[in-house]
């Protein structure tokens, strides 16, 4: 809350409660109006200003020299809001009825006054504060039926729904982008699946092809050793049979000289009897 709220609480808070008090009603409005300045129409309210067009509407009424947010009765000789709502309200209270007409005794009129909150007829009851109202009821005011009928409202709505249009063509483009996207990544996983699947096979390929190889040459290589102790075998045996036909020649020649010595001696024998 501002300072100039603050002050016109604090005023307010000071008043007595009273129905017929114009001051109070010009008050209640302003801070009705206040309190819907800080929701959905604070820009609204923060931009307005003094109309010139206002001077042929309330002839009572002129600008503000050091504030342009405000305007000036000049039959009340007070500060009021730069808005054609608290304006219109302000000259529907007594007071400004009663400085404009320079009549002391006016009566009350309900269709000019503005809509008054019902109140207990007890007197104790003016001094409460007064009943605060929700911000529903404060828009469903008729006071406050002009915001949606203005050509601000009717800017802002037509922002607000080009605005939720873009939001939603962004978000149609981003689930898009986000599509695309994972497709790509989706072909990027496949092809590169595929490639570790290609890769592995081939070392697959080149292990067991290096095995075969391996087992080859392990084969070529009993083979050849085979041959080499199948060939020094032979040899062996031929070298052993070689020296079995040479010693049986030399025991059969042996033989025959012993042969050939005994009938030798035998013949000696003969001949020396």
């Amino acid at each position: 809350m501002d300072e100039e709220d603050t002050d016109m609480e604090e005023n307010m808070s000071g008043m007595e409660d009273d129905p017929n008090d114009s001051d109070y009603e010009e008050v209640r409005y302003t801070l009705k109006a206040k309190k819907v300045k800080r929701g959905k129409w604070k820009l609204y309210y923060d931009n307005r200003s003094f109309k010139k067009e206002w001077l042929d509407l309330f002839p009572w009424v002129e600008e503000d020299p050091d504030d342009p947010k405000f305007a000036i009765c000049r039959a009340c000789n007070k500060k009021i809001k730069a808005h054609k709502g608290i304006l219109d309200t302000h000259q529907k209270t007594k007071k400004h009825i009663k400085n404009i007409s320079g009549v002391d005794d006016i009566e009350d009129d309900d269709e000019e006054q503005p809509i008054k909150s019902e109140k207990p007829a007890d007197s104790k009851s003016f001094n409460a504060p007064p009943q605060q109202q929700s911000v529903d009821q404060i828009l469903n005011d008729d006071q406050f039926s002009f915001f949606t009928e203005s050509p601000i409202d009717a800017a802002h709505q037509a922002i607000t729904n080009l605005i939720d249009k873009l939001v939603e063509k962004y978000h149609d483009k981003r689930v898009e982008n986000l599509r695309l996207q994972n497709q790509i990544m989706y072909q990027l996983n496949r092809e590169r699946a595929n490639s570790v699947r290609a890769e592995k096979q081939r070392k697959l390929d080149r292990h067991l092809m290096r095995e075969a190889n391996e087992k080859e040459a392990v084969e070529f290589q009993m083979k050849f050793l085979q041959e080499q102790h199948d060939t020094k075998i032979n040899r062996m045996e031929r070298e052993r049979d070689a020296k079995l036909k040479a010693v049986e020649q030399q025991l059969m020649f042996t033989r025959q000289e012993y042969e050939r010595k005994v009938k030798l001696l035998d013949q000696q024998l003969q001949s020396m009897k």
